[in-house]
């Protein structure tokens, strides 16, 4: 089959024979091996392999037809067996099962006859031959679980199908049957049957565990007897519970309190030997005369809304227990005790009025009611895009392959997903929107950098640079590693900028760093006729630097090695050194180049209040403490955690670390 192909749900046909020893369950027919022999078993939602019975699994003892009543034991001569060993079947020994039943396992080739009578065969199978007489039929394991075998994993049915692309999805729809209604089972993988439940709107959600995934919040149980509008609560402390549905065993696993309340209900009788609880003719007659039904109301939790309710006549829980050696049968009613929350429990029985569907790609279920008025089967796909929604009434005619053909989508669900081209015309508006924000991010870019390029520049003369760095509200140092070309000593005067008068000394008191100056605004006038400035004549010693001053490119003058630039006294600014509580007030800086003043990052008599933000703001990491930060000289001490102002490290760096 063509792996781009989807392909169709597999309904798989019932042997039309009702088989067990606890009951009169609705079997399917299976083959195995080469050639090929055919066994009956039942279907197990819990385990991922296929168990088969074998030869040795009846004896002299047990009765006439015993190899026939267990659905055709397997005498194991296959040519295509692969044999795996002896291992544990990994059965639940709380729920009645001998945890120590073993089988003998291997790989072979398996095969189901389908409804419409054609076939599917699937190679590598995992099979257990078993002779365990509790389960008195094989089991068709459906659970997507990984088997194990010393450590390698070996592919269960359902996962094996799926990527052979065998079926649609990692999904199925199966219900039991009911003997008393001579209703088969249906057991469709890859989908499930329409036809065969009555819709609702309630969906569930897997639970997370591997072996107890399908568990429901049992909200209520109750009896009413036919023609009366009376219901009686079963569950007498008036609480729902949560409970796994398994149809491996037969019984509903229940509370002590909810046992009795049955007991009460229907004349039960307990049996201690056999841990069973029994009908006696009478109580039979009497319930058969009642016609009395048992309602379960089930949600996604014991209280939560919305609920779905399946109901159950007394003939969905009047089973026979049929004696191996003898064959004799005792009428019982398929319920236990269960001791602890964990062993709460619905099994086969519950499925012969439950229709589920599961779709463990998307790690929903539903819970049905089974509908018995007789329709003709309506298989529907469910893909790996689908929501296993509890079906409702609405449906579409979609297949499993998007198109149309006859087969009605499952209610509630989608048949398929999107269609390719829809995929693609999403694909290509995301990338389309995509570029043209990308476009617009970088017109804006460019558009600001041209404004920033066509704004006049303020012509500077030499000097003039030690006013500019002391006007300046919000000083910024760069690191001399990081940004070598800074290395000249003049600060960036591009950001926050105060300019002051020519002739003025700018000290700290005097600038206010709370409030920024208003912006500049240029003033229209007329042109101005640029003249080039008078210079002293360069040493000729050393090679002349041209400065492009307008249209005019002039050398720029270059001073004596002795000769110092005046600068005015800085009495206001003082740098404090913490290191030995000196304080150093520059009267004069040499000039052009001037040597920035050490400083300690956070310091409060500092004029500069940010310079651990100015530091550390270009992407800096900011040094640990005790490390020396410097603008240029790597001179100065990180200040103690309780002088920094971390506001900004928050934003920049995340939480800072005490």
């Amino acid at each position: 089959m063509d792996v781009n192909t989807i392909p169709a749900p597999l309904s798989i046909k019932p042997s039309q024979l009702f088989d067990g020893d606890d009951g009169q369950w609705s079997s399917f027919t299976i083959r195995v091996g080469t050639p090929p022999t055919d066994v009956r078993v039942l279907v197990s939602t819990l385990v991922p392999e296929t168990w088969i019975v074998l030869d040795s699994g009846c004896t002299e003892n047990d009765i006439s037809n015993c190899k026939n009543s267990r659905g055709n034991t397997f005498s194991n001569t296959s040519t295509t067996w692969q044999d795996l060993g002896h291992w544990n079947l990994g059965v639940d020994g709380a729920l009645g099962a001998n945890p120590q039943s073993e089988g003998d396992y291997g790989s072979d080739i398996l095969g189901f006859e389908l409804s419409d009578s054609s076939a599917v065969t699937i190679d590598g199978q995992i099979i257990a031959g078993t002779t365990d007489t509790l389960f008195w039929l094989g089991n068709l394991g459906i659970s997507p679980r990984t088997p194990l075998f010393d450590d390698q994993k070996q592919r269960g049915l359902l996962t094996s199908m799926r990527d052979q692309n065998l079926i649609p999805s990692l999904s199925y729809g199966y219900t039991s049957g009911a003997s008393y209604r001579s209703a088969y089972g249906s057991l469709t993988l890859g989908g499930y049957d329409s036809s065969r439940f009555v819709p609702n709107d309630v969906t569930f959600t897997l639970a997370p565990q591997d072996t107890h995934d399908l568990v429901i919040g049992l909200q209520s149980i109750s009896y009413s007897v036919a023609g009366s509008d009376t219901e009686v609560s079963l569950l007498t402390y008036g609480a729902g519970f949560l409970a796994f549905i398994d149809s491996t065993l037969p019984n509903l696993w229940l509370p002590n309190e909810v046992c009795d309340a049955f007991v009460q209900a229907f004349g039960l009788t307990y049996q201690s030997i056999d841990l069973l609880y029994l009908v006696n003719e009478t109580m039979h007659a009497a319930n058969l005369q009642a016609n009395a039904s048992v309602t379960f109301q089930l949600g996604n939790d014991p209280t939560a809304n919305p609920a779905v309710n399946i109901t159950f006549p007394y003939a969905s829980f009047d089973l026979n227990m049929t004696q191996r050696t003898s064959g004799s049968q005792q009428r019982y009613f398929p319920i236990r005790n269960a001791s602890t929350s964990d062993q709460y429990t619905l099994g086969r029985t519950f499925l012969q009025e439950a229709y589920l569907a599961v779709n463990y790609d998307n790690q929903t279920f539903s819970v049905s009611q089974v509908d018995n008025s007789g329709k003709s089967s309506h298989i529907v796909a469910i893909t790996n895009s689908t929501t296993t929604s509890a079906p409702s009434s609405t449906s579409s005619s979609v297949g499993p392959s998007g198109a149309s053909n006859g087969t009605t989508a499952g209610p509630g669900t989608q048949s398929s997903g999107l269609a390719t081209s829809a995929i693609a015309g999403i694909v290509i508006a995301i990338v389309a929107i995509a570029v043209l924000i990308a476009g617009g991010f970088i017109f804006v870019c460019l558009r600001r950098r041209k404004r920033r390029r066509n704004q006049p520049q303020r012509s500077e003369l030499p000097g003039d640079s030690h006013h500019q760095q002391m006007a300046t509200a919000d000083t910024t140092y760069y690191h001399e590693n990081a940004y070598p070309q800074k290395q000249s000593g003049l600060v960036d005067i591009s950001r926050k900028g105060q300019e002051l008068d020519g002739g003025d000394v700018a000290s700290p008191s005097t600038i206010n760093t709370n409030h920024l100056p208003a912006p500049t605004h240029e003033l229209s006038g007329s042109e101005i006729q640029r003249a080039e400035l008078h210079s002293p004549e360069p040493d000729r010693s050393r090679s002349p630097t041209l400065v492009n001053r307008g249209s005019t490119i002039t050398p720029e003058p270059t001073w004596g090695t002795r000769l110092e630039m005046p600068s005015p006294e800085l009495h206001s600014r003082e740098f404090a050194d913490h290191g030995n509580g000196a304080s150093h007030s520059p009267s004069a800086l040499p000039s052009p180049q001037t040597e920035a003043p050490s400083i300690r990052a956070g310091s409060s008599t500092s004029a500069f209040q940010s310079p651990v933000i100015g530091y550390t703001r270009f992407g800096m990491t900011t040094p640990p403490a005790g490390e020396p930060i410097s603008p240029g000289s790597g001179t100065g001490v990180l200040a103690p955690e309780h002088e920094r102002d971390d506001s900004f490290f928050t934003h920049h760096h995340g939480p800072s670390q005490s």
